[in-house]
């Protein structure tokens, strides 16, 4: 299970990617994440994948908060 929740991502030029996203994504589960350029589908699949930090907020991953690794 993924958990994200009140995710904000903000960064040093003051570009907002993500502001207060929450969401959850049960085990087997399929997810489609779309959106227009600039929306920050990206930026999501950064901090999922925990290449980045978000600004808030926390995503955790089968209950381990992915800000901790």
């Amino acid at each position: 299970m993924i958990v994200a929740n009140s995710l904000c991502k903000r960064y040093p030029e003051g570009l907002e990617a993500l502001r207060d996203v929450s969401f959850t994504i049960n085990d087997g589960e399929m997810v489609f994440v779309t959106g227009h350029y600039g929306a920050g589908k990206t930026t999501l699949f950064r901090l999922l994948a925990a290449i980045e930090r978000p600004t808030s907020g926390s995503v955790c991953l089968e209950g381990l908060e992915l800000v901790g690794l």
